[in-house]
């Protein structure tokens, strides 16, 4: 027996945080973008409510139907509770939503709208 695995619908652009790491007085952001091929533009990072400031894009994941990963670094972290938000941007234009864009609720597989994560730094 033979499984063959298909999409139901079109992947949506869709980053997040995955971990922050502390490396000595400043913290290294690591995110992952998912998408459908089309190639990505930019990636960018926000503490709380800051601007939002570029992110760099791991080269060695330049396939094009591959995960990306990317990295931030996170200069001035004080201590306390700080909320971390990445968005991507594709070729095409498309901007990873907020939840309050999203014009229709979807499922966990397919929400795709840019998820702050909260974290406390000591």
């Amino acid at each position: 027996m033979k499984w063959k695995e298909t999409a139901i619908t079109k992947m949506r652009l869709k980053s997040y945080i995955a971990r922050v790491t502390r490396m000595g007085n400043q913290h290294k952001v690591f995110g992952v973008i998912m998408h459908d091929g089309t190639p990505i533009q930019s990636v960018e990072v926000r503490v709380d409510d800051g601007p939002w400031q570029s992110a760099t894009l791991d080269p060695s994941t330049s396939e094009k139907y591959s995960w990306k990963f990317f990295t931030f670094d996170w200069n001035g972290a004080t201590p306390g509770e700080h909320t971390i938000t990445s968005r991507a941007t594709d070729t095409s234009g498309y901007v990873q939503p907020t939840s309050e864009e999203l014009e229709v609720k979807q499922t966990f597989l397919e929400q795709n709208n840019q998820h702050p994560r909260t974290l406390i730094i000591t």
